[in-house]
């Protein structure tokens, strides 16, 4: 085969890849897909539908990027048909071909979604962008599957359309938890402001840490990103951490984590640590195992140290802000402070919290008894 230049979008190199598709070998089938997906050609738009049929999945896959990297709408139809396959693999090249047609996609994946509902096209759909989508997604809202409900309220969440926003109000007064955590998130995403109200009906005065943590935590989350604190507090301190789940299943970040770890687990953290590294020193000599394995424990345990030690400062740092913003001109960044502080277990928030209640608005008095109570239940404070 002649190579194919950089430039060289030829029928003689598209004629010289073609017959490659049919090749006993799939690795020269797969290459070849891959390459006529680099040519753009659209000579091999045929080839590679039937190509979306092979027997190996590699090749299928190969042959919806090579597709997806064409862009004919044509397509679409076919590259919709491969994302779930019959054995219910997801072909992820066609997943992400599809995505490349953003709104050009949304009437065939609406029309697929009428036939057969799958939360992969879901998610597509809600990628897409298509105005006139709405009003399918919230029929699949009501679905009895709860992953195509859930799949269904994120889409939502990127539509920004009046009907969505009325929906997922809706859903904050009539859905279960699971549902109306999704839908404070995407409420939130969308800035709907509108929406307040009814996120702070949902704050109640059992425990933060208790069944309902995930719920009061994604309502702080909205506010954050309604306010426009979120990066200024995860800023306060250079770094990222990851985001860990407290016994109640909220995804929280490991600087909120740091407070209800508390001094004393911190230290035996620490203490574990260093005992991990020096019995695995100990194991070395005894078993004889390779230095470059001890070496490899050694700066796993170093980093681990490193990173529970800057999620502390972090954790100070963020505290500082957060306590700053509740003296805000924008009383929605002043209520977003005062949700958040009591994630961070600091008893230094109690009285910053207790002079905003006196707050003269509304949204960030509410707000702030809220927290007040939480953080001081959480304290263990006497009321």
């Amino acid at each position: 085969m002649e190579l194919i230049g950089k430039n060289a979008v030829t029928p003689r190199a598209v004629d010289a890849l073609l017959p490659d598709l049919q090749d006993k070998d799939w690795r020269v089938r797969r290459n070849a897909a891959q390459a006529l997906g680099a040519l753009k050609a659209p000579r091999a738009i045929g080839p590679l539908l039937e190509a979306l049929k092979d027997r190996t999945a590699t090749v299928r896959e190969r042959a919806a990027v090579a597709l997806g990297r064409i862009k004919d709408p044509e397509t679409i139809p076919a590259l919709i048909e491969a994302v779930v396959e019959q054995n219910g693999h997801v072909n992820q090249g066609a997943y992400q071909a599809i995505k490349k047609f953003g709104r050009k996609a949304g009437p065939y994946l609406v029309e697929a979604l009428k036939l057969k509902p799958s939360i992969y096209l879901v998610e597509l759909l809600g990628e897409s962008k298509y105005w006139a989508q709405t009003e399918l997604l919230i029929t699949l809202a009501g679905n009895s599957d709860p992953v195509m409900r859930q799949k269904a309220l994120i889409a939502l969440g990127k539509t920004g359309d009046q009907p969505a926003i009325d929906f997922l109000m809706h859903t904050l007064e009539h859905g279960d938890v699971g549902t109306r955590i999704i839908a404070i998130q995407s409420l939130g995403h969308l800035q709907a402001t509108q929406a307040i109200p009814l996120m702070l009906d949902l704050l109640q005065t059992d425990h933060l840490q208790g069944p309902h943590s995930g719920l009061y935590h994604a309502i702080t989350e909205a506010f954050q990103i309604m306010g426009g604190i979120k990066k200024e507090v995860e800023n306060a301190f250079p770094g990222k951490f990851p985001m860990m789940f407290n016994t109640s299943g909220a995804s929280t970040s490991l600087p909120e984590m740091m407070g209800l770890l508390g001094d004393e687990n911190f230290m035996q953290l620490n203490q574990m640590l260093a005992d991990a590294e020096s019995r695995v020193e100990k194991l070395s000599d005894s078993l004889h195992l390779p230095p470059e394995l001890v070496k490899a424990v050694s700066n796993q345990t170093w980093k681990f140290g490193a990173m529970f030690a800057d999620a502390r400062d972090a954790s100070t740092e963020q505290v500082k802000v957060l306590i700053e913003l509740l003296k805000s001109e924008s009383s929605l960044k002043r209520s977003a402070a005062a949700l958040s502080l009591p994630w961070y277990t600091d008893p230094q928030a109690i009285q910053p919290i207790e002079q905003a209640i006196q707050d003269e608005d509304e949204t960030v008095r509410r707000a702030s008894i809220w927290a007040h109570a939480a953080l001081k239940n959480i304290l263990g404070y006497q009321t």
